[in-house]
């Protein structure tokens, strides 16, 4: 069964202010593990979600979140082709495996959410690569204060790890997304707090 990712949650409460869906600084009581020691805050990227299914050690098939995508047929959407562009990259950077199994990740590029990272072409990054090579040591450590009010202050300049990894153009993190090591998620972006200038109206 292909999983489809359950709408995570901000550890601080929300509430509608002002016509905006915002955090507040309080905590969310059931998710006060963000906080503690050990917990990963990951560098969250802006693409739509996929999963890589592998099968004797060849890509057999391909989701957006629960659809499936037939994407080896000689008529391709835009879609189609940017996902294969995507995987074919991955492979190349060595982030696909022949182990079997469903690689779960976002494709992100030019077709997708007006391309935010700026990147040449599309590529499908997974997650497990995100969670190794892009989380904050100094949150893991529980290195400086994790208070709102300096999480806010922080969430304003908050680069973005993927792009620096990558070498692409220094950009913003559109946010974190914070996981346990039991399996829990949670994340936070910059548009849940209320001097975000970005915000539609």
């Amino acid at each position: 069964m292909i999983k489809d990712f359950p709408k995570l949650q901000s550890p601080f409460v929300r509430k509608t202010i002002n016509g905006n869906y915002l955090v507040t600084s309080e905590i969310d009581p059931d998710y006060q593990w963000v906080f503690e020691d050990g917990v990963r805050a990951v560098t969250k990227i802006d693409g739509t979600n996929v999963c890589v299914r592998i099968k004797d050690g060849r890509i057999q098939r391909v989701f957006n979140r629960t659809t499936e995508k037939f994407i080896f047929s000689i008529t391709q959407t835009k879609w189609e082709g940017a996902c294969m562009e995507g995987i074919a990259k991955a492979i190349q950077k060595g982030w696909l495996k022949k182990e079997d199994g469903d690689y779960y990740g976002e494709l992100i590029g030019e077709v997708f959410n007006g391309n935010p990272h700026q990147t040449q072409g599309h590529l499908f990054v997974p997650f497990d690569y995100l969670q190794s090579k892009c989380h904050w040591r100094s949150w893991q450590k529980n290195l400086y204060s994790k208070n709102f009010e300096t999480i806010s202050e922080w969430f304003k300049y908050l680069p973005c790890l993927f792009n620096q990894r990558l070498k692409l153009p220094d950009i913003k993190a559109e946010g974190l997304v914070f996981y346990h090591h039991d399996g829990r998620m949670a994340k936070l972006r910059r548009d849940m707090f209320d001097w975000y200038d970005g915000r539609r109206h």
